[in-house]
């Protein structure tokens, strides 16, 4: 398991993976945080994994994963990193779309991609 969430991290953040599987509309419509910070992101790096995961999978076997996946980014993150690199207008797309339309579909454009 420490390897997948190592590696669901990493593809996460780097982009990979399409797995094509129809929007349920997970996800969607949560509070924007006001300013873009490591937390934030990486909780909704964390809970859209485990829920597209879980889709795809038909099954509930990558929860609690969400926890450990947030914390890895966490570590690897600072808040300068994400301010520069996600508008607010992009910051907001992150947290009002869906979870496959930002990872997925990268409406949002330059949100990575996942993988399970």
């Amino acid at each position: 398991m420490d390897r997948w969430l190592v590696l669901s991290t990493v593809l996460l953040l780097l982009g990979c993976g399409d797995s094509g599987h129809p929007d349920t509309g997970a996800g969607a419509g949560q509070p924007t945080p006001p300013t873009e910070n490591c937390v934030d992101l990486c909780q909704r790096i964390g809970t859209c994994a485990v829920t597209l995961c879980n889709e795809d999978t038909a099954s509930h076997r990558y929860d609690g994963a969400d926890t450990l996946l947030a914390e890895g980014c966490v570590a690897t993150c600072t808040d300068a990193q994400v301010q520069s690199a996600i508008s607010p207008a992009n910051w907001q797309c992150i947290f009002q779309s869906s979870c496959r339309q930002v990872f997925e579909h990268d409406v949002c454009q330059g949100m990575a991609h996942y993988n399970c």
